[in-house]
């Protein structure tokens, strides 16, 4: 029986700086700043341990275009570790690492194959002196390549498993550049058993047989946005049969983003204890890894007037950031923010015929009119809003924020106003 066994992996951007993070102590930083190259080691280990025959990378090795020195000397390293176990590696370079950028001459070992960016390359991989898969590939020539790269590939040999290695956004995902866009029927068409894909950042099997079709995700999550677990992808094709594809993380940090519920909390200590709690599950769920989160405070609660008095909340965050990044694994409470509210009924505010009540019944106004009356009440406050040189600044607001906005104002103006016992 005929098995090929590779690792397909994409968007490694070495010595990528983190961004997006408001606060972080030295130790932290420094466990993100190298996370990018601990997975990459990861990855290089999991290909011995599981003993591939090849690696294919997927584009966007590097962060940028002038790649640095320290991540070119690490990414050479491991490519030489694969080769010294006689492990072959197959190179595309995407939008952030295009052919055009700058790099040092460094000296890459005889069983690595950097794709070129005129034609589609066509590389033999033999076991024992025959050839068990071929590996087709193309490189970004510049950073934005608007034409689909895809084109370019030929129908492989049908008698061994084809691999084709492209950076491309295929089926239009607006969260990523369109660069070399492509659609999964003109993929499958071509004939492969497996495209490996990079570019977009969440794992997806877009296909999963005739052909596989797959983005494996970035191998480390790069700043909050980019949450649960990232890695690669362990590729299995046994006698033409559907490949069988494993996902295998890599990440050393992950990233979560959560809420807490401060209904049932009547104490401080109460609501302390939720968030410790929510991050803990988190933690656990995590397997092992550090942990950087975002937490928002919801809900109606008692506690919402003692929150926002003073620097209360600010004090909290920072007494439950120091406690758990004590621990081990770590969990940095990199951001808590508060949106509770007070726990007064507006439905009773409403009836009341004081002072709170002419509040609640006023915004409501705003807030629960016809479509055609926000539009015009709209139009006045912006005839007022966006005028002078400061209205040049601002943009009109949707009907949806206008509304979100005035609800917040009732809020934060019935805080100051409504005393809760």
């Amino acid at each position: 029986m005929s098995t090929v066994k590779f690792v397909h992996c994409a968007d490694l951007h070495l010595d990528t700086p983190f961004r997006g993070l408001a606060s972080i102590d030295e130790e932290r930083a420094s466990a993100l700043n190298n996370a990018t190259f601990d997975s990459y080691d990861t990855i290089i280990s999991l290909a011995i341990r599981e003993q591939v025959d090849f690696v294919v990378i997927a584009g966007d090795v590097y962060d940028s275009s002038d790649r640095s020195l320290r991540a070119q000397f690490r990414f050479r390293d491991g490519l030489n570790l694969l080769a010294d176990h006689g492990i072959r590696s197959f190179v595309a370079f995407g939008n952030h690492d295009p052919l055009s950028g700058w790099s040092n001459t460094l000296e890459w070992p005889d069983l690595s194959h950097r794709f070129g960016g005129k034609a589609v390359d066509v590389c033999q991989v033999t076991r024992d002196g025959s050839v068990i898969a071929s590996v087709h590939g193309i490189s970004f020539p510049q950073e934005a390549v608007r034409e689909d790269l895809s084109a370019r590939f030929e129908k492989p040999d049908p008698s061994v498993p084809s691999i084709a290695v492209l950076h491309s956004n295929v089926g239009g995902d607006t969260r990523h550049e369109p660069y070399s866009p492509a659609t999964v029927e003109a993929l499958s068409a071509k004939g492969f058993t497996y495209w490996a894909l990079g570019h977009v950042h969440s794992r997806r099997i877009l296909k999963a047989d005739s052909p596989a079709i797959v983005y494996p995700g970035n191998s480390q999550s790069r700043h909050p946005n980019e949450t649960g677990p990232k890695g690669c992808c362990l590729v299995t094709i046994t006698d033409g049969g559907p490949p069988r594809i494993r996902f295998m993380p890599t990440d050393t940090i992950r990233y979560h983003r959560g809420s807490v519920d401060a209904n049932g909390c009547e104490t401080i200590d109460a609501l302390q204890r939720a968030i410790v709690e929510a991050c803990q599950a988190a933690s656990e769920s995590s397997d092992g890894r550090h942990l950087v989160v975002r937490l928002s405070v919801t809900g109606r609660t008692p506690l919402h007037g003692e929150l926002t008095r003073g620097s209360a909340f600010a004090e909290l965050s920072e007494a439950l950031r120091m406690d758990m990044a004590a621990r081990e694994p770590w969990i940095w409470l990199e951001k808590l923010s508060q949106d509770t509210r007070g726990s007064y009924n507006l439905d009773e505010l409403k009836q009341q015929q004081d002072f709170a009540g002419d509040i609640v019944r006023t915004y409501s106004v705003l807030t629960e009119t016809a479509a055609e009356e926000l539009a015009l009440l709209k139009g006045e406050l912006e005839a007022d809003v966006l005028t002078g040189s400061v209205g040049r600044l601002l943009s009109p607001l949707t009907d949806e924020e206008f509304t979100q906005l005035a609800e917040q104002a009732m809020h934060q103006t019935l805080d100051r106003v409504v005393e809760e016992g």
